[in-house]
């Protein structure tokens, strides 16, 4: 055994090497653009990272060599995605992982031919990225992630939750695309359950605060943020303003209550950073992104946080509870 060898099998594991030597049977080394809209601390402080790279060994790679990535992150500025994007065309990477709706356009306006394999869109067939779910018919795949269904159970938990609940604010992101479906459909849950809706606008650290700041004024007796990387990046700054001012508040993302925010319901975003390593493997064994259905998610968290809710002066009735899939004391 060379001493290349023996340093995969460290790195590896011995239940991998046989699957290793597979995948390199072809003597390439893949290169995988990946490209985000958030920081690069950020990519690897939330898990993303980790998982992906976790995938990929499942599947038989090992980094550096069988795949190296070429990385490209927006630090928070939209504006820098498409220039990003053409970055990692003009590089010649044989696929391109992103996530969120803002950075599969970006990557889908500047190739129609590499293929891209997406773990966070919110309506892959409705924002042009797909023909339909099951045959995308284009370079695209991924993951769906229903956002539109999850937040709507987030209001519902919130009037379960928040007694007399007549007011609710949503935050959103403007420049997010996929947050107009998101708000109609809480908007209508909202008008049928007899709630106002006030729609606040943030695209950065102190536009949050802000908005968050201002949302007592308005009487606002509880809020929800639309599922947004920028918001994901926010999550601590989010449920401490919360907090501060005394509003419930809910997510679609198990950090933000883990952090004092009061609850969130949604899929565990860092785990599909691992399951896009499966859609990357059957690309690279020779598969079309186009005839690769997307795949929506079967399994949801509604986490909840006790000493928020205590703090607020909110008691959690025991039909939230009972649903909670953990809960924070």
């Amino acid at each position: 055994m060379n001493t290349r060898r023996r340093l995969v099998f460290v790195m590896g594991g011995v239940a991998l090497a046989p699957f290793a030597s597979l995948a390199q049977q072809s003597g390439k080394v893949w290169r995988i653009g990946v490209l985000q809209a958030g920081t690069k601390k950020y990519f690897v402080t939330s898990g993303f990272q980790k998982n992906f790279l976790q995938g990929m060994r499942e599947h038989g790679y090992v980094p550096e060599r069988d795949f190296i990535t070429l990385e490209r992150f927006a630090d928070g500025d939209l504006s820098r995605l498409p220039a990003l994007a053409a970055e990692l065309v003009q590089a010649r990477v044989d696929l391109i992982l992103t996530s969120t709706t803002q950075v599969n356009r970006a990557a889908h306006s500047a190739t129609d031919t590499i293929p891209i394999v997406t773990v966070v869109e919110a309506d892959p067939v409705g924002q042009g990225f797909a023909v339909s779910l099951a045959r995308p018919g284009k370079n695209v795949t991924g993951l769906s992630t229903l956002f539109a269904e999850t937040i709507v159970k987030n209001f519902e938990f919130l009037l379960l939750s928040v007694p007399k609940l007549s007011r609710l604010a949503v935050l959103r992101n403007p420049s997010n695309t996929g947050a107009k479906v998101q708000l109609a459909t809480i908007q209508t849950a909202a008008t049928k359950a007899g709630v106002s809706v006030l729609v606040l606008d943030a695209s950065s650290p102190t536009e949050i605060e802000r908005a968050i700041g201002a949302m007592q004024g308005e009487r606002v007796q509880a809020f929800i943020a639309l599922p947004d990387t920028i918001f994901s990046q926010q999550v601590e700054l989010m449920a401490r303003t919360a907090l501060k001012h005394r509003i419930p508040s809910s997510y679609v993302n198990s950090p933000f209550p883990d952090i004092g925010g009061l609850m969130s319901y949604g899929q565990d975003i860092a785990a599909n950073y691992r399951n896009g390593a499966r859609f990357i493997d059957r690309i690279f064994k020779g598969a079309k992104p186009g005839e690769l259905p997307f795949e929506q998610p079967t399994t949801f968290e509604l986490v909840l946080n006790l000493k928020t809710a205590q703090a607020l002066g909110i008691k959690f009735p025991q039909t939230v509870l009972l649903q909670a899939t953990r809960v924070i004391e």
